[in-house]
């Protein structure tokens, strides 16, 4: 383990990407806090180690007290409404709720994760732009005008999403998707959080989270289930097949508009200057299918 003094705030701290990110940055020496709803659900997910103290961004109020002490936050939340007409999104408004809590305690420095397509919106090359992301967006520049130092995080496609894809030994590609990712994982984004940590040279700056390679989602599956369980088997499907996946309407709805989004996203390699400050990928997409596969992650 590392010795360090560093500390962080976790907002969203339970999130199926933030609890492996935890758990290497805890690794790392790390003091971490976990401002949450569900103080249980929280104890169950979260190492012994991690401060859990209550916070709900919905409530200003209760998140200046969760904030006491903090210096640096980390902001790690997920929507997946694509209604942008509703009074209250936890991306948005609660990020606003963020922003009031955290001037009020004379917070240092915000950390915030979003989709590389945020940074660079031309990779979506036929022009279909995420909705969740826009949501995103909004909330960012509620940090951008309050005047603390930011640091955001565009990640590409977590690699730690792939064994969700898998079903009773096969692997389900929705849609047409040739073109080439830069996948990541929460190995990467740890590090990269790590090194942002109270860096001056990561305040104001965004910074793009990319593994080495690119390569098309179903190269990036072929080469994943032969590590993680070569007895998956691939199969593509068109966006038409979500109709008979038997979904709630709201789900399968969410599920197009993303695969549509993901078909027409072509990424370049852009993480240079992430690598230089931040830190380098050390786990490629094979070695981050085996720690997966031994529990490691």
């Amino acid at each position: 383990m590392s010795i360090t003094n560093k500390t962080l705030t976790i907002v969203g701290a339970t999130g199926r990407l933030a609890v492996p990110v935890i758990h290497r940055l805890l690794e790392n020496g790390v003091q971490v806090k976990a401002v949450v709803r569900n103080l249980d659900k929280a104890r169950e997910l979260l190492p012994e180690n991690v401060d859990i103290v209550y916070g709900n961004v919905e409530d200003v109020h209760s998140l200046k007290e969760a904030f006491q002490g903090t210096e640096n936050i980390y902001i790690h939340l997920n929507t997946t409404s694509l209604n942008p007409e509703l009074p209250f999104y936890p991306e948005r408004e609660g990020v606003k709720n963020i922003v009031d809590a955290a001037q009020f305690n004379g917070v240092k420095q915000i950390m915030q994760i979003g989709g590389i397509e945020s940074l660079r919106k031309d990779f979506a090359v036929e022009g279909v732009q995420l909705k969740t992301s826009l949501i995103r967006d909004q909330g960012m520049k509620y940090i951008k005008d309050s005047g603390i130092p930011y640091t955001f995080l565009f990640c590409s496609f977590f690699v730690d999403s792939f064994p969700l894809y898998i079903q009773d030994k096969l692997f389900a590609i929705i849609g047409d998707l040739k073109h080439p990712l830069y996948f990541t994982n929460t190995s990467i984004l740890a590090k990269n959080i790590y090194n942002a940590i109270g860096n001056p040279n990561a305040y104001s700056q965004s910074f793009a989270v990319q593994g080495k390679e690119g390569m098309p989602f179903p190269e990036a599956a072929k080469r994943f289930v032969k590590v993680y369980d070569p007895e998956v088997t691939i199969e593509s499907f068109p966006l038409a097949a979500l109709k008979e996946m038997g979904m709630p309407s709201e789900e399968e709805a969410f599920m197009e508009h993303m695969m549509t989004f993901v078909e027409q996203l072509k990424e370049e390699p852009i993480a240079e200057k992430t690598w230089k400050e931040l830190g380098e990928p050390e786990m490629g997409l094979e070695a981050f299918a085996q720690a997966l596969k031994d529990n490691q992650i």
